[in-house]
């Protein structure tokens, strides 16, 4: 399936080609078993060093995308021949996502984060003027299970941010037997709700979505310190722990 396998203190990351990706989504959706898919960016990195169950659950997922500049830059500092154009964004995913499931006409369940920026009553109205065609129900973390074993869907997508939606799929994924593809899509959900501008294409082209983000919400400067500062100092002395061996 073209997908290539990379690690980063002991962390899997994958690329695959964007002419690939809607065949291996495919043969998930057509699966007899589970699959979980995580975006890693340079947080997911940094969370997994000290969270050994958010380090198994990324390094056991049917796919775990790039979704970060900063985890292109470590793996071109390491020596991989990698580029910008393969990060496989929540941002990108949601969409390839929604339109699988309306060419299958699968079910889509969106679990949104009770205290998130995006709630049903923003997401309902675009997905209902976007996508006629989408079958979908919208729930939260304290109903999805419940509500998944009423509505059947085949994909979930989980919005409560790092690590807490990828946990909350581990640990409920098989309490919803009829899904067949779980994904942790984050503020990505925000993009499509309009609840947050998406950054100017030029931006998210070179790699700076980071900054249009802090411009947007200021309180995530730290948020964007430790994925710039702290996970490259971290990727530094990585790299130079390797060549001392």
């Amino acid at each position: 399936m073209n997908v290539v396998d990379y690690q980063l203190f002991n962390i899997k990351v994958q690329k695959i080609p964007d002419l690939k990706l809607r065949e291996l989504l495919q043969s998930f959706l057509s699966s007899d078993t589970q699959h979980q898919i995580v975006t890693v960016n340079p947080e997911f990195i940094l969370t997994a060093k000290k969270n050994n169950l958010f380090a198994q659950i990324i390094n056991e997922a049917s796919l775990s995308t790039i979704d970060g500049t900063g985890i292109i830059h470590a793996l071109q500092f390491m020596g991989h021949d990698i580029s910008i154009d393969d990060r496989l964004t929540g941002a990108k995913l949601i969409y390839k996502l929604i339109d699988l499931a309306i060419f299958n006409e699968s079910k889509v369940l969106f679990c949104l984060y009770s205290q998130g920026l995006t709630d049903e009553k923003k997401l309902r109205p675009v997905l209902e003027q976007r996508f006629p065609k989408l079958r979908f129900k919208i729930g939260d973390e304290n109903n999805s299970v419940l509500l998944a074993n009423m509505y059947k869907p085949t994909i979930i997508l989980a919005t409560m941010g790092a690590p807490k939606q990828d946990l909350w799929l581990y640990e409920n994924l098989s309490k919803m037997s009829s899904v067949r593809l779980a994904v942790g899509v984050g503020g990505a959900v925000d993009f499509l709700s309009g609840a947050l501008p998406r950054a100017p294409k030029i931006m998210r082209t070179l790699g700076w979505e980071w900054l249009w983000r802090l411009m947007k919400q200021p309180r995530r400067i730290k948020r964007i310190y430790r994925s710039i500062f702290v996970f490259y100092y971290n990727v530094l002395k990585y790299k130079y722990a390797k060549t001392q061996k």
